[in-house]
């Protein structure tokens, strides 16, 4: 490849990977072209990517920033996913593909920053998303809230189930008496 092609190439990637922080490397060899195919279609339709990359060319356009640790780390064929809510979403993704595709296999990550090896990436899928744990915290900053309205609310619910009742018994009662 000369000089040329890999200035255009790395310029490309530079481009492409500007601004991330996050990526996770998968090796599929071996993987025919159809289910590539859909593989990349479920990919686009949950806004990720991935990209085959040149290793040098990748290191050459990471330079210095965020997913410089996963481009040194990059050995033989390498394909690069990016996109989605958080890497764990494409973890989660990928982890739904294994039985349809077995020979994809985790390789590496990078998560705001952190390289993650293979043995750790294994328990990637497994981590609760942002937004899981947004949720999480939200659902804990309210609970105080509805245990303070609840307790506040509770002593006059069980007053007016009282006077309800009363009511319908006098109700009652008041038909017998006119009977009589």
């Amino acid at each position: 490849m000369s000089k040329y092609v890999k200035d255009i190439l790395t310029e490309q990637l530079r481009t492409r990977f500007d601004g991330l922080d996050s990526a996770l490397w998968v090796e599929m060899v071996g993987v025919d072209g159809i289910t590539t195919n859909q593989f990349r279609r479920d990919l686009r339709a949950r806004r990720m990517r991935a990209d085959v990359v040149k290793n040098s060319v990748f290191r050459r356009a990471c330079g210095e920033g965020p997913l410089r640790p996963l481009a040194e780390a990059l050995t033989g064929p390498s394909l690069v996913i990016t996109g989605g809510e958080s890497v764990i979403d494409v973890a989660k993704l990928i982890e739904q593909w294994l039985p349809k595709i077995p020979k994809i296999k985790l390789r590496g990550a990078v998560l705001e920053g952190e390289y993650l090896d293979e043995r750790r990436v294994a328990g990637l899928a497994k981590m609760p998303s942002k937004r899981d744990l947004q949720a999480g915290l939200a659902a804990a900053a309210l609970s105080p809230g509805r245990k303070l309205s609840a307790a506040i609310l509770a002593p006059g619910s069980a007053i007016a189930g009282c006077l309800k009742t009363l009511i319908e018994k006098l109700e009652k009662a008041e038909p017998a008496a006119a009977a009589q």
